[in-house]
């Protein structure tokens, strides 16, 4: 499907797309149903210009014999009114081709969006449980390929109810003029898309088939080039190499596979209709021949019968589209249906919400007090990281690093998971950044309320960001690259956590948001975070003494609390504590 750039801008403005709505998971065609009744109007318009444009064009040729009878009849008003017929029939085509047009777009970029946002919502339910369920290349699979199959799905509505409209006028009109030939026609073109239906089973397998090695082959890619430095040290570039070379053959040769029944596909398009082009040719010759039919007739009636070609291509490009959205909507389910019944655990209007008490990490002993900062030190950076993942409901129950968390002696896992997601954010320690200009970036607001006047500003002055926007040609309005490539390490870790400060959620999780940015930058940041979420709770996993030394409670931790107090007192009372954010020792 093409589109002009501009026209599918403005499209995109009309586009109805506050709320996706709650999809049917049941199985793939229902899936399917649910998004085409999300869209009723579009559908409706498109099909009703579809049916315009494609009844418009196959009355041109039964125009164009009236008009050729005409001329042997050397009629000239007959001439005339015949040739203003076409015109007209040319125009209303045009015309209706247009809107048809652009009602297939609205089709597709709205059941793609939709789409996409229905899975970018599961995936924010889901957190970091996400990447230990689904593989990154399924994933990576699903935004590139299937949201498009789908959308294609709808996408050729408008045109196949055409091309059913367009089939019944010539039907009609042939079997009213000459029941012969309408009868080819009645009886040929359920005949040849009744041929082809052998073929959609077998097609949906290997389709399948073909999905699924490429969702391996993406993973292994992946997987391989986040691993690629230490695959260089052990020297094992080249067994890597060797298996995505494999699972790039198993690729190929699926997709053969699979164009070897498209091209059946493809085949039957011309085939079957040109054989329905011929049979009418050829009785309708004898017909003229027999002076049953006029010379003007024969001729219409041979353009209506090759008119018929483009319905008929409609048909099976229409059956192949929708195997494919079937297929496609396996897997989009596959990854809207996990923990699909999770948010009726509870009614967050029936909880005392947010919880008033602390939080508390059953599996190491931590103790969050609720609007203080509190600074974890870990033993390792990977025993933080899965910490804060645990309080921030990140992991599965599935998980080697789950475990129960409590908050204000109730279990986290009582409280609505979509609250959670809105009240406990965390900051990972490389977050990923989509494309897009600095202010969209930033003006996630908080999820719960809408932003404040000067929001933005002061989170920028807190992470100690605002000379990165003055330093930027179109400052906030700045076209940023996706994982904001053009920014230096530092400058990413800084504007992440503007975004953080910004949400201004209940509970925040840090996770060594200063481990990039230098000591003066640094003990700057940590004096305006402690004013900034004063009364909020705040946790920061971290080694660092001039972010500690700005907490009000600090933890150290190695896989149990070993002393809790204040920096300066674990200085003094705890030497290991010292080791760590002094020394860089480790426990």
């Amino acid at each position: 499907m093409a589109a002009d750039p501009a026209s599918v801008g403005r499209l995109m403005l009309e586009l109805p797309l506050a709320d996706p709505g709650v999809p049917d998971t049941r199985s793939p065609g229902r899936f399917l149903l649910w998004c085409a009744r999300g869209q009723r109007r579009t559908l409706l318009t498109g099909s009703v210009f579809g049916v315009i444009w494609m009844v418009s064009q196959a009355m041109i040729p039964l125009a164009l014999g009236g008009a050729l009878g005409a001329m042997v009849r050397r009629d000239k008003p007959a001439i005339v009114e015949w040739s203003l017929v076409v015109l007209a029939l040319g125009l209303l085509q045009a015309v209706a081709g247009i809107l048809r047009h652009r009602r297939a777009v609205a089709n597709f970029l709205i059941c793609a969006t939709r789409i996409q946002q229905l899975i970018v919502r599961r995936a924010t339910l889901l957190g970091g449980d996400l990447a230990r369920r689904v593989a990154s290349g399924e994933v990576a699979n699903l935004g590139a390929s299937d949201v498009e199959r789908v959308g294609d799905a709808l996408d050729v509505i408008g045109r196949f109810s055409g091309g059913v409209a367009s089939y019944l006028v010539v039907a009609v009109v042939l079997l009213i003029a000459s029941p012969p030939l309408g009868a080819i026609v009645v009886l040929g073109v359920p005949f040849a898309v009744l041929a082809i239906a052998p073929i959609l089973k077998p097609f949906e397998r290997r389709q399948t088939v073909e999905r699924d090695q490429r969702t391996e082959a993406s993973s292994l890619a992946s997987d391989t080039v986040a691993g690629l430095r230490v695959l260089r040290g052990l020297g094992g570039e080249r067994v890597f190499a060797n298996r995505y070379e494999q699972a790039s053959n198993d690729v190929a040769r699926a997709s053969m596979r699979t164009a070897d029944l498209q091209a059946l596909l493809d085949g039957a398009q011309v085939l079957l209709p040109g054989a329905i082009v011929v049979a009418v040719t050829w009785v309708g010759a004898h017909l003229a021949v027999n002076h049953t039919i006029s010379d003007g007739e024969l001729v219409a009636f041979y353009a209506s019968a090759a008119f018929l070609v483009l319905p008929m291509q409609t048909f099976v490009e229409a059956a192949s589209k929708w195997t494919a959205a079937v297929v496609a909507s396996r897997r989009i389910l596959g990854v809207l249906t996990l923990d699909r019944n999770i948010e009726t655990l509870a009614d967050a209007h029936d909880l005392d919400l947010p919880p008033r008490g602390a939080m508390v990490d059953e599996r190491t002993g931590v103790q969050i007090q609720p609007g203080l900062l509190t600074a974890i030190v870990p033993a390792t950076p990977e025993e933080g990281t899965a910490l804060l993942e645990r309080l921030a409901r990140w992991n599965g129950p599935e998980d080697d690093d789950s475990g129960p968390v409590s908050w204000a002696g109730r279990s986290v896992d009582s409280i609505p998971l979509g609250w959670y997601r809105d009240h406990v954010v965390m900051l990972e320690r490389s977050p990923f950044h989509l494309k897009g200009t600095l202010r969209q970036a930033l003006e996630v607001g908080p999820l719960d309320r809408a932003l404040k006047s000067g929001a933005i500003e002061a989170a920028l002055d807190s992470a100690q960001a605002s000379e990165i926007v003055e330093s930027l040609a179109d400052g906030l309005d700045a076209d940023l690259p996706e994982r904001w490539r053009s920014l230096s390490g530092g400058q990413r870790q800084r504007l992440s956590l503007v975004q953080a400060l910004v949400v201004d959620p209940y509970v925040l999780l840090l996770d060594d948001p200063t481990s990039a940015v230098d000591a003066h930058t640094e003990a700057a940041i940590a004096r305006s975070l402690s004013q900034a979420r004063k009364g909020r709770t705040t946790i920061i996993c971290t080694t660092s003494p001039l972010v500690a030394e700005q907490a009000d409670e600090v933890i150290l931790v190695c896989d149990t609390v070993i002393a809790a107090g204040r920096h300066s007192d674990l200085l003094v009372s705890e030497p290991r504590y010292e080791a760590v954010v002094l020394r860089g020792g480790a426990l």
